[in-house]
Formats: structure tokens, C-alpha cells, sequence
């Protein structure tokens, strides 16, 4: 017995002191770190090259003289709808710094939001499923969790910076421009890890955490745009790390002073973190959860007790969302600034669209976006039901007198409910913004509506194959996110490829009616409605004689 506990878990050396012994089993816990990763740092990172090459590509093909780069500067460029969502457009040659504009702020508060959630998953939501004991059980410092998990977010980050700086390098950016833009990216995914680290000690759930870091985030990436779309409101960039990263200005300046403060948000929250998890309790925070009452006559249904406990993952998902679909609604009215000055352009979006604008085909683009997101909250439903599972949860609910068809129908309807209402609130959201922005209401309105209502049978298609994939075997929840990836590359995304048809057709969001472009097809609803029903079925009847737990 002693050989074989010294054969998997080696002792620590004695002689290391201080820091040295709380940190043992480090690079350990790195390599682990990164072994569970890779798949979806690795898609991630797929994902962040291949949104840049597309921009890239549309860019060069659109302004290539230096004319029609003036017209963007002029146009799009000093919209303030633009200037909040992408920055001001100082800076038109090369065409990497197009690329960098178009892409750049936006994408480094996704990575920084990417990071955050990487580094509560490696640490908060380890410690809840309760691994992060067994871990600090063995050989293993106080603080090696901790630092494992920064340095695994760490590695990410870097190669996610490194990967959108060499991809300019072609397009015209000097060794100082890309340094610039690496910095960008390395620096507020570095702070986006030190704040989550501290996120994941204060927090007692990683749904808290990821929430609580997130916002932090976006916070900032709003502030930076109220910076850019408002004369006299610059002293608001330097409030958060995305507008630090914006002073940074890649293909101007070059400065890297600004990324010195992002790195010192990420040494602060290590050393904060590392001295709470030094200190407090495992498995203890400062937010925790506000207990329920001991008991209660409104949880005396499945029905009850499932939508109490989806109702604020699904609450996250809408605020999101209406937060982005009014910012997207914002800016609709502006879109046809896009082909001012560029006729070719404007010829190719005629003869694709004919008597629709390109504000409506904007509209429907993003509302295609929204619809692929609302699929996504199935799939974050899945891992939770799988997580109630793993937690023996589910087992105590199916001792009462709830039959496992009952417990299936009742969250594959909540499923159902938070995707038709994410639709919903998107659809109203980019009408508000629409609306405040001085594109009307009426038409707005009809347009979201119809789109919306359309993007609805795909949805709840991504929406049941998340769920069915976890009543067949809790293992596969983890495939709704390859899912919903593989949905919008093959959807949405599917003109970056020039991919055959029937890959094309592989996504569900490839069958969408093109309303209010062209009129309403209703066989692809009714197909795609049956396809969602037979994954319900095919789940259902697994779930009823598969193991509980």
C-alpha cells in the first residue's frame, strides 16, 4: 500500500519552504490543465483565426483604392454607432489596419471574456464539482491550483495573440505593428485572467463567477465605446482594460505603456487570489447563493422546481442578448454607409438582395448570430442537468413520485421556452435600438419579427440534440458545443469556406426561410420541427432505461 500511494502521488520535498511548497505539483497540474483543454482552446482559437481571415478578405475585396478607403474613414468610420461597437478609424493603410478596426476591440473582449471563463473553469467550477479536494489531498500546494489554472489560461491567451498578429504580417503590418496588436490581445486576455481568478476565490459557484467576470468585461468594452461614440468622454477608455488596449494603436503610436496596466491587473489578482485561497475554506466564497426557505408549497412540481432552478442561467442568456441586439439595432440604420463610395459593392448587394436594403439583410445576418447563441443555451441547460446528475440531485428527485418522462418533458419544455424567448427579447432588442437610433419603428419591427420566427425551428433543433445527447449518456453534453460550433460554420459562417452544398446543409441555420427577403417557405419549418421532435424522442426513450447517476 505505502508503494503504491508513493507511486501516484510523489512526496513533497521537505526542504522547500515558503513559496516553493505552496506551489508544489505546479507544472503538474499545468499539464493536466492543458490536456483538458486543447479541444476547446483549440476551437477557440480556430474560430478567433478564422473570423480575421474573413475580414480580411471582404475588406481587400471591398476597399482596395485609396479613395474608397477614404469613403470608409469618412462614413462608417466616424459613425458613432460604429465608433462604439468597432473604435474610431484613425488609420486606412494597410489594409491591416482595416482588419485590426473591423475585428480588433470587438474580438479582444471575446478573448478576454474566452480567458475569464477558461480560468473559472480550471478553478471555481473544479472546486464545486469537488476534484480541487481530492487534488489539494495529495502532494499538491495551497496555491498550485491557482497558478496552474493562470498559467493554462495564460498559454491560451498567448497563442490566441500571437495567431491574430501574424495573420496581418501578409496584409502590410510592420514587426512594430504586429508587437502592437499582439500586445492588444496577450495584455487584456492577462487581465481578463486576473480578474476571473479573484471572480472564481470571492464567488462560491462558477455560474457566479463566469457572471461576475463577464461583466467586468463587457463592462468595460461599453465604457470604451461611450469613449469613442462621445466627443469629450476619452477619460472613460482608461477605466477598463479594452480601452486600455485601444490606446495601444496598433498602426499609429505603437505604444505599449497601456498593456503595463492590463499585466498589473493580472499580478494583482493573482496575488489576491492566491492569498484567498491560502486562507479561506475550500469550497467557501463571499457570494454565495442566497439560501431557500427550509420549505415551500410553490416547489411541489418538477415543473416548478425545474424552472426555479434554469431561471437565472436563463436570465444571464437574455440580458445578454437584449444587451447585443440593441447595440446591433443601433447601428442598423447606418449599415448602408457601408456602400457609400464603393459601387461595386453596392452592385453586388442589389443584385444578391434586389428591392430589400442592406440594413434588412444586416438585420437578418445578426439575427442569425442571436439564433445560434439562443441554440447555445441548450446546450449550457445540458451541462447542467449533467452536473444535477453527477451531484446524485437528479437521483433524489426521481425517488419522489416523478416519473423520468415527466423529468425529461419538463426541461426539454424549458429548453424550448428560453429558446423562443431569447428570439423573442433579440427581436425587440434590435428594434429598440433601431428605433433610438432613428430608423423607426413599424417596419424595424415587422422585419424582426419575421425573422426571428424563422430562425425558431433551427434553434430548436441545436435546442433537443443537446438535450438528447445528455439523456443518452451524461458523457455527451459536452458535444453540444461542437454542435453549435459546427451549426455556425456551416451556417452562418458557411460563404467563408466555399464548402459543397450538402456540408452546407449539414447546419440547420442553412434551411432558414430568408424572410422578409423572400417569401416564407413553410416545408424546411415543418422538416426541421420534425427533426426536433424525433431527437426528443430518441432521448426520451433512453433516458427512461438508462442509468441513473
Amino acid at each position: 500500500m505505502t508503494a503504491t500511494r508513493t507511486a501516484e502521488a510523489p512526496d513533497v520535498d521537505t526542504t522547500a519552504g515558503g513559496l516553493g511548497r505552496e506551489l508544489t505539483r505546479t507544472a503538474f497540474l499545468v499539464r493536466l490543465g492543458l490536456r483538458r483543454e486543447w479541444i476547446l482552446g483549440s476551437i477557440t482559437l480556430a474560430i478567433f483565426v478564422l473570423i480575421n481571415i474573413s475580414t480580411a478578405s471582404a475588406l481587400s475585396g471591398m476597399y482596395e483604392t485609396p479613395e474608397q478607403r477614404t469613403e470608409l474613414q469618412l462614413g462608417p468610420g466616424s459613425n458613432p454607432a460604429f465608433r462604439f461597437l468597432l473604435g474610431e478609424l484613425t488609420h486606412v493603410e494597410p489594409t491591416a489596419a482595416l482588419v485590426s478596426w473591423r475585428a480588433g476591440l470587438f474580438l479582444i473582449a471575446a478573448l478576454g471574456v474566452c480567458a475569464a471563463v477558461m480560468t473559472v473553469r480550471q478553478t471555481r467550477k473544479e472546486e464545486e464539482l469537488g476534484r480541487t479536494e481530492l487534488v489539494r489531498a495529495g502532494a499538491v500546494g495551497s496555491l498550485a491550483p491557482v497558478a496552474a489554472a493562470a498559467c493554462v489560461a495564460l498559454i491560451f491567451t498567448v497563442a490566441v495573440a500571437l495567431s491574430m498578429s501574424l495573420i496581418l504580417v501578409p496584409m502590410g503590418a510592420t514587426a512594430s505593428n504586429a508587437v502592437a496588436v499582439f500586445a492588444q490581445y496577450a495584455a487584456t486576455g492577462a487581465a481578463a485572467v486576473g480578474v476571473a481568478l479573484v471572480a472564481a476565490q470571492v464567488a462560491t459557484t462558477a455560474h457566479i463567477a463566469n457572471l461576475t467576470a463577464s461583466s467586468v468585461l463587457l463592462l468595460g468594452y461599453l465604457l470604451r465605446g461611450a469613449a469613442d461614440a462621445t466627443d469629450g468622454w476619452d477619460w472613460l477608455r482608461w477605466l477598463s482594460p479594452v480601452g486600455w488596449a485601444e490606446e495601444i494603436d496598433p498602426f499609429g503610436a505603437d505604444n505599449l505603456l497601456p498593456a503595463m496596466l492590463s499585466l498589473t491587473v493580472f499580478v494583482l489578482g493573482l496575488c489576491v487570489a492566491g492569498w484567498m485561497a491560502m486562507t479561506r475554506d475550500l469550497g467557501a466564497g463571499l457570494i454565495a447563493p442566497r439560501p431557500g426557505p427550509a420549505a415551500s408549497s410553490r416547489l411541489s412540481t418538477i415543473e416548478a422546481l425545474g424552472a426555479r432552478l434554469s431561471l437565472p442561467l436563463l436570465v444571464s442568456w437574455v440580458g445578454g442578448i437584449v444587451l447585443y441586439s440593441i447595440v446591433i439595432g443601433f447601428m442598423q440604420p447606418s449599415v448602408e454607409e457601408l456602400a457609400q463610395g464603393n459601387e461595386q459593392f453596392d452592385q453586388i448587394m442589389r443584385a444578391a438582395l434586389g428591392d430589400a436594403t442592406l440594413s434588412t439583410l444586416f438585420g437578418m445576418t445578426m439575427l442569425g448570430f442571436l439564433a445560434v447563441a439562443a441554440g447555445a443555451w441548450g446546450v449550457n441547460l445540458a451541462e447542467r442537468l449533467r452536473a444535477e446528475e453527477a451531484a446524485n440531485r437528479a437521483e433524489v428527485v426521481l425517488t419522489t413520485p416523478t416519473s423520468r418522462t415527466r423529468y425529461y418533458v419538463t426541461y426539454v419544455g424549458i429548453a424550448a421556452v428560453g429558446a423562443i424567448t431569447m428570439m423573442a427579447v433579440a427581436a425587440v432588442g434590435m428594434v429598440i435600438g433601431s428605433g433610438l437610433a432613428g430608423g423607426g419603428w413599424a417596419t424595424p419591427a415587422a422585419n424582426a419579427a419575421q425573422t426571428a420566427a424563422a430562425q425558431i425551428p433551427a434553434v430548436l433543433v441545436v435546442v433537443t440534440l443537446a438535450i438528447a445527447l445528455y439523456a443518452i449518456r451524461p458523457a455527451l453534453a459536452h458535444l453540444g458545443w461542437m454542435v453549435v460550433i459546427g451549426s455556425l460554420l456551416l451556417g452562418p459562417l458557411s460563404g467563408m469556406f466555399d464548402l459543397p452544398q450538402w456540408v452546407s446543409d449539414l447546419s440547420p441555420f442553412t434551411h432558414t426561410p430568408l424572410v422578409p427577403v423572400d417569401p416564407i417557405q413553410w416545408t424546411p419549418i415543418v422538416v426541421m420541427l420534425c427533426v426536433a421532435a424525433a431527437f426528443v424522442t430518441i432521448g426520451w426513450a433512453r433516458f427512461r432505461r438508462r442509468q441513473i447517476g
